[in-house]
């Protein structure tokens, strides 16, 4: 009985060391199994298994497709849980530049997705939400070092605006001077990145959404949006946006992220109107051509798992919530 067990213990033993060794050698990071065609025509191999954290620089995940990232505030040793610290962004980018993932600008998507003109296998657009200041201070210098592109969605009215309330957001000349070394910028609204009271088309009870979607119901005056003055506000809004935009940066199109990702057949009819080319949610997905309304996937926020992040883009970004009936 002493032998039995002194050959169970090192048996397991033994095996416990092959595993050791094996992941050791492997690498840092761990992947989805799959079977992915190499480039250059090398036919099907195992690229990446449950236990295997061996980069795959050459291994293509998806073709014709884009993930679009979706990032807030950006800073070391964040307190605040929807913030994400600079370390874990760049393992974040790390990981991507390691296994093939490759970073596009907004006019490549842009044109992707109004003109199907081709992208990079496994191509990935950065993008940060509402203009922080920490993007200018923290993140930018990074996104230089890597040679990433990305974009900054404004929330137009608070860009220095210092009495604006919340986190401190970028000037204009930070802006121009991110936008002269490649760094995009398009609309969050002029200043509509609220929620209040909405009347949504066909539902019968008001209720608290982005402002954006629908006529707003005013408590305190007794008062409802007709129709029209909806149009109005949403109008005025999201083309003073752009105005301010082409101004202060040339830009040539008009893009937008819904604040909150709330869209509605009312404001999408008023952004097609104006000539808004690309719009974005935040349900997590990947774009294909035509895709009017964009998926994005959140990368940010403290509990963000670079390795979970990097699982979910190698399987292609499952749509979760598919976005029905907004196409171009």
């Amino acid at each position: 009985m002493h032998r039995k067990k002194i050959l169970s213990y090192g048996t397991f033993g033994i095996l416990l060391l092959i595993a050791v060794l094996f992941l050791w050698r492997e690498g840092p990071y761990v992947y989805h199994p799959a079977r992915t065609p190499l480039k250059g025509g090398a036919g099907a191999a195992r690229v990446h298994g449950f236990f295997s954290t061996r980069p795959t620089p050459n291994a293509i995940y998806y073709k014709n497709k884009v993930i679009v990232l979706m990032y807030h505030d950006v800073q070391p040793h964040p307190t605040d849980i929807k913030s994400l610290d600079t370390a874990v962004f760049r393992q974040q980018l790390d990981a991507m530049k390691a296994n093939g993932f490759h970073w596009i600008t907004m006019e490549q998507y842009a044109d992707f997705i109004t003109k199907r003109r081709p992208v990079p296998d496994n191509a990935v657009l950065l993008t940060f939400d509402d203009g922080y200041e920490t993007f200018y201070k923290h993140v930018f210098p990074i996104l230089q070092e890597y040679r990433a592109p990305a974009t900054n969605f404004l929330i137009v009215a608070t860009i220095g605006n210092n009495k604006h309330p919340g986190l401190p957001k970028l000037n204009w000349q930070q802006v121009q001077e991110m936008h002269r070394k490649g760094i995009d910028f398009y609309s969050h609204t002029y200043d509509s990145h609220a929620y209040g009271y909405i009347r949504i088309l066909g539902k019968n009870k008001d209720r608290a959404e982005p402002m954006l979607m629908g006529p707003e119901v005013n408590k305190t005056l007794h008062h409802v949006e007709t129709w029209e003055e909806y149009t109005q506000r949403v109008t005025r809004d999201l083309d003073l946006s752009n105005q301010i935009l082409r101004a202060k940066i040339g830009n040539n199109r008009d893009i937008l992220a819904f604040p909150y990702g709330g869209y509605s057949k009312p404001v999408i009819d008023i952004c097609r109107k104006l000539g808004v080319q690309v719009t974005f949610s935040v349900k997590p997905g990947i774009n294909s051509p035509g895709q009017y309304i964009g998926y994005r996937v959140n990368a940010g926020g403290m509990d963000n798992n670079p390795i979970t992040l990097l699982e979910y883009m190698k399987r292609g970004a499952p749509v979760k919530t598919p976005i029905k009936g907004y196409r171009l």
